[in-house]
């Protein structure tokens, strides 16, 4: 496809995209607001009671509020908070797909610059790539920005989104795809402000035969690298093992867990 040929960048959705929710455990209780609940009272000593009004008071008072609005807030220290926030919500987060660190690791690795858009402040982004194993909680070598809702003052759900996220990598609309789940969020809206072609990554049903040049149904991240380099025979696992060892430093740097 023509257009893929001109793609410099991605803007990569994280939610149900890069990471999900884990099958077999109930979503009720499963956000960081209510992570925030408990360490108000666990790790802030503070009542149920007043940790609440707190949370309520950022929330009415902070339009596009960091969660670093909530950890001030509640007087917590931010490195416990986010350990704690991590042993927690790993037990109901996971990622969506084991290729996705060496597939971004090979995309980076031959000048691709990636981007993560999210409705996501960054600070919940970062949190969500730890959870995914490919960042940690001081950051992530793979991304050149964080693209959160926060950042934009605006939600994937709008054109204005899309447009303040071009400003920001400052790349033109020509030369970005975007990945993500939601044909409208991610290929649909972006699309209106002359985003070409979109990655929808559907891992549970096969609908590549409804791909056309601009919407690209995928069912992982192996199959979006591959489209976009030129160097398609190089996979990076070989017998289970990675290959490059371009590939292997990135991952080790990323502090992941592979079969090196």
């Amino acid at each position: 496809m023509n257009s893929l040929q001109n793609i410099k960048g991605l803007l990569i959705d994280i939610d149900d995209t890069i990471t999900r929710h884990k099958a077999g455990v109930p979503m009720s209780g499963s956000s960081l607001f209510d992570v925030l609940q408990t360490a108000g009272v666990a790790l802030g000593c503070l009542s149920a009671h007043e940790t609440a009004r707190r949370i309520e008071s950022v929330k009415n008072e902070v339009r596009w509020w960091h969660w670093s609005d909530f950890i001030v807030a509640l007087e917590l220290n931010p490195k416990q908070f986010w350990d704690y926030a991590y042993n927690i919500e790993s037990t109901y987060l996971e990622a969506t797909g084991a290729e996705i660190l060496p597939a971004l690791c090979r995309l980076q690795a031959h000048g691709m610059l990636l981007y993560i858009a999210s409705n996501n402040p960054s600070s919940g982004i970062l949190h969500k790539l730890r959870l995914a194993g490919i960042a940690h909680v001081n950051g992530s070598t793979l991304f050149s920005q964080l693209l959160g809702a926060t950042e934009m003052h605006a939600m994937k759900w709008e054109p204005n989104y899309w447009r303040k996220a071009l400003a920001h990598i400052a790349l033109d609309a020509s030369e970005v795809a975007v990945v993500g789940d939601n044909p409208h969020d991610d290929y649909a809206v972006p699309r209106e402000v002359g985003i070409p072609v979109s990655f929808i990554l559907d891992r549970f049903c096969d609908r590549r035969g409804q791909s056309t040049e601009s919407l690209i149904y995928v069912n992982d991240f192996d199959e979006i690298a591959d489209a976009l380099l030129p160097e398609k025979h190089l996979h990076p696992l070989v017998n289970g093992k990675v290959s490059d060892p371009a590939l292997q430093a990135k991952l080790v740097l990323n502090g992941a867990t592979v079969p090196c």
